[in-house]
C-alpha cells in the first residue's frame, strides 16, 4: 500500500468521533505496522481500529472527559473540594479506580526510597495526575504528563493550573516519540504490556529513552474482564530480566490488583 493511501486511511480514522482526539503520530505508526500484515483496505482499517481500541478505546471515552470538566468546574469554584473532586475523577477510570484506596500507601512506599522529587514524569498517564493530592510532596513541582488524547491532556493542564503547578501535560506517544524532559522519578503504570502489543520490543526501547534516576513500573494482576490468568508469574518472567539488564530492582510489592517495581538506574 502506498504512502498516500496510508495517509488517507489515517485521515479517515481521525475524522471518526471515537478517535478524533488521538495523536496523529500514534495512528500513523500503527497504520505502518499493520500495513505489513494486511493488504486490503477494509481489513487494514479494521486492524488499526482494533489496535487503537486495545490501547485507548477500551479505557477512555469523550464522555469521561466531559465528566472531568464538570468536576473541575466545581473545583474551580471551591478549592476546598480538591481531594473530594480528585477522587471522583479517579473513580471514572478503571486503573485509577482500582488504586483509589491505596494511593497514599503507594506514594509513601515510592518516595521513602526515591526521596521527595522535584520533578516527575508520568508516561501514558491516563487519569493518574489527579492523584497528586495523595503524594504528600512539597509542591508545586514540575509534573510532566504524557498521553495520546488531546482532550485528556487539556483537562490535566487545567487541573495542574488549579493547584498552582506548571502546565506541563503534553500530547505525546511515548512508543514512537522521544522523551526530552527529565523527571527525578518516572511512573509507567500498567503500560509496558500494551506497548509490546503495539510494537514488539517497545518496552526496552522506552526504558532506554527515559533519563530518570528512578522508574516505577506496574503491571495489572487481572484482566479488564476481571480474570486472573497467572499474570504476576507471566510478567515477572518476561520483564524482570529486562529490568535487571539496566536497573537495580529496589523493591517489588503488590497493592490491590497491581504489582509495582521501584527501579534505580545503576547498571
Amino acid at each position: 500500500m502506498s504512502f498516500k493511501e496510508l495517509e488517507e486511511i489515517v485521515e479517515d480514522i481521525l475524522l471518526s468521533s471515537k478517535y478524533k482526539n488521538i495523536n496523529k503520530r500514534t495512528i500513523s505508526e500503527i497504520a505502518k505496522i499493520e500495513s505489513c500484515k494486511y493488504k486490503g483496505k477494509k481489513s487494514l482499517v479494521k486492524a488499526i481500529k482494533n489496535k487503537l481500541h486495545q490501547i485507548y478505546g477500551a479505557f477512555l471515552t469523550e464522555r469521561d472527559i466531559e465528566k472531568i470538566n464538570r468536576l473541575l468546574d466545581v473545583l474551580e469554584t471551591d478549592s476546598r473540594t480538591l481531594k473530594e473532586t480528585s477522587k471522583k475523577i479517579l473513580l471514572l477510570h478503571c486503573s485509577t479506580r482500582e488504586r483509589i484506596e491505596s494511593y497514599e500507601t503507594l506514594y509513601r512506599e515510592i518516595f521513602s526510597l526515591t526521596g521527595s522529587p522535584k520533578s516527575i514524569l508520568d508516561l501514558a498517564c491516563g487519569f493518574n495526575p489527579y492523584s497528586i493530592p495523595w503524594m504528600d510532596i512539597c509542591g508545586p513541582i514540575e509534573y510532566y504528563a504524557y498521553d495520546i488524547d488531546s482532550l485528556l491532556i487539556e483537562s490535566i493542564n487545567r487541573f495542574l493550573g488549579m493547584i498552582n503547578y506548571p502546565k506541563l501535560a503534553i500530547v505525546k506517544d511515548i512508543i514512537f516519540e522521544d522523551i526530552e524532559e527529565y523527571g527525578d522519578v518516572c511512573f509507567i503504570f500498567k503500560f509496558l504490556p500494551t506497548a509490546e502489543r503495539v510494537k514488539k520490543g517497545a518496552s526496552i526501547e522506552l526504558l532506554e529513552k527515559i533519563k530518570s534516576q528512578f522508574i516505577i513500573v506496574s503491571f495489572p494482576l487481572k484482566s479488564i474482564g476481571g480474570k486472573r490468568k497467572g499474570m504476576l508469574e507471566n510478567y515477572s518472567k518476561i520483564f524482570e530480566p529486562v529490568f535487571t539488564q539496566r536497573y537495580i530492582i529496589m523493591k517489588r510489592f503488590i497493592l490491590e490488583e497491581e504489582v509495582f517495581y521501584i527501579l534505580r538506574r545503576g547498571k
